[in-house]
C-alpha cells in the first residue's frame, strides 16, 4: 500500500501503520476470508498501487497500540498469547493443496478452552448486536487450535468502544452500559463443522477466480457491501427530520395521501437513495472495482479521496 501523510502528521503516526506486507500466493489470513471474494482479490492484486492516507488510519493505530499493550503483558502457564498458525488445507479437501489458512489469535486460555480476542470497535456495533464476523473469526481460530491437539469449547470478544458516550449511557438504557464489552460464544461439534465447510467453500471459490480478470470477479452481495436501500420519507416541507420512513414508495404515497385529506399541501414526499456503505466508506481497493466505478465514480460518491 502506498501510505500517504497530506496532514503531515507525526512520523510515530506513519510508522504505526507503515508495512511492507506482500500477500503470499494460496495463502489467505482469518481476517482475510471474512471479507468478499472480489474484496480479497482485488486488494491483494493491486496491493502496490492502493493509496492511502496516515490520517484515515487512526483508529487502526489505536487498535495497534491496545495490541501493543497486552503483547507486553506475560501470560500465565495456562495461556498462548500471539501465537502465529497456519494450516495445509488438503485435509479438509485435497484440491486445496498447496493453499494454506493463517492468523494469528490473541490469547488462548488452554485450561478454560477458549479463544480470546481484543477489539476496539464503535458503539453502534452493539446497539445493533450484530456479532456473526466476530463469532466466526473467534470459530477458525478454533479450528486452527484444534488441528494441534487443542480442545476449544469457548470463545470471547473483548472489545474497546472507541466512541463510548457516558452521557448516552446515564440516559439511554439501551446503549452500552460500559466502555468495555464482552461476549461470548459457546462451540459444539456442529459449530465446527459448519466452519470447517465454511472455510472449504470460502478457498475453493478464491481459487476458481484467482486467475479471473477485474470485471469478472463475483460482485459483493448486499450483505457484504452493507447495503442500505433506498427509504421514502413522509415528511413536512419545512422540515429535515421525517415524520415516517418507508420500505416503499407505494407506501409512502398512501400515507401521504391519508394526510393530505387533514393537511393539503404541507406534507411531501422525500427520495433518500439506498447507499453500499462498504463500497463508498472502507473499501480501499474501490477503486480498482467496476461495481464501484459504475455506482459510485461517475457520481463523486468518492468518498475515498
Amino acid at each position: 500500500m502506498k501510505l500517504t501523510n497530506k496532514n503531515n502528521l507525526p512520523i510515530q503516526f506513519v510508522n504505526a501503520v507503515n508495512t511492507d506486507y506482500k500477500p503470499t500466493p494460496h495463502q489467505y489470513s482469518v481476517t482475510t476470508v471474512l471479507n468478499s471474494v472480489r474484496q480479497t482479490l482485488l486488494q491483494r492484486r493491486h496491493t502496490d498501487e492502493i493509496e492511502d492516507d496516515v490520517s484515515n488510519q487512526i483508529w487502526a493505530i489505536l487498535g495497534t497500540a491496545f495490541h501493543s499493550l497486552l503483547e507486553n503483558t506475560k501470560e500465565s502457564e495456562n495461556e498462548l498469547k500471539e501465537e502465529y498458525l497456519k494450516q495445509d488445507l488438503s485435509i479438509i479437501d485435497e484440491s486445496l493443496k498447496g493453499y494454506f489458512l493463517s492468523g494469528k489469535a490473541d490469547l488462548f486460555n488452554a485450561e478454560e478452552k477458549k479463544m480470546i480476542d481484543f477489539k476496539t470497535t464503535s458503539s453502534f456495533k452493539f446497539l445493533i448486536k450484530d456479532f456473526e464476523d466476530y463469532r466466526l473469526q473467534l470459530l477458525m481460530y478454533a479450528w486452527l487450535f484444534k488441528q494441534l491437539g487443542f480442545e476449544v469449547n469457548e470463545g470471547e470478544i473483548i472489545a474497546i468502544l472507541r466512541d463510548w458516550q457516558k452521557s448516552k449511557a446515564k440516559y439511554d438504557s439501551n446503549y452500552p452500559q460500559l466502555q468495555v464489552q464482552k461476549v461470548n460464544f459457546t462451540f459444539n461439534d456442529n459449530d465446527f463443522e459448519y466452519i470447517e465447510n465454511f472455510i472449504k467453500e470460502k478457498f475453493l471459490e478464491l481459487k476458481k477466480y484467482e486467475e479471473v480478470e477485474d470485471d469478472d470477479l463475483p460482485i459483493c452481495n448486499e450483505k457484504e457491501r452493507w447495503a442500505e436501500p433506498t427509504k421514502y420519507a413522509v415528511k413536512k416541507k419545512a422540515n429535515k427530520t421525517a415524520s415516517k420512513l418507508h420500505e416503499t414508495l407505494e407506501e409512502a404515497e398512501e400515507h401521504l395521501k391519508n394526510l393530505e385529506e387533514k393537511y393539503p399541501n404541507i406534507y411531501e414526499i422525500e427520495v433518500r437513495p439506498g447507499s453500499d456503505r462498504k463500497c463508498s466508506e472502507y473499501c480501499n481497493a474501490c477503486k480498482f472495482c467496476k461495481y464501484w466505478k459504475e455506482h459510485y465514480a461517475t457520481t463523486g460518491d468518492d468518498e475515498n479521496e
